[in-house]
């Protein structure tokens, strides 16, 4: 199964390395591993996805950093759709779909 990052999962990448690597590079190098082995594991894991408000999009959930993947499946790929931590506000699933 194919994975494909989304814009703007990747512009949350880009958030969450300027916010992490002045504070503490380790740290940063430790939550980027966890989520790239989140990430990896979805297409192993679809079933075990939490629910979101739209029928079609799925939360991988990271616990240690509390982070949460929210993908979608078309077909043989899995479209990561954002990168976010729980702990800030919850994410607005209007638009959640733009692939792009």
């Amino acid at each position: 199964m194919k994975i494909v990052i989304t814009r703007s999962a990747v512009l949350d990448l880009d958030r969450l390395r300027r916010y992490f690597a002045p504070k503490s590079p380790t740290g940063l190098l430790h939550v980027i591993d966890a989520l790239q082995n989140s990430i990896e594991d979805i297409p192993a894991s679809l079933s075990r996805g939490r629910a979101t408000p739209h029928d079609d999009v799925w939360e991988k959930v990271v616990p240690k950093y509390g982070y949460i993947i929210p993908y979608y499946v078309r077909g043989n790929t899995v479209f990561i759709l954002r990168i976010y931590n729980s702990r800030r506000k919850p994410l607005n699933y209007d638009g959640v779909l733009d692939l792009e």
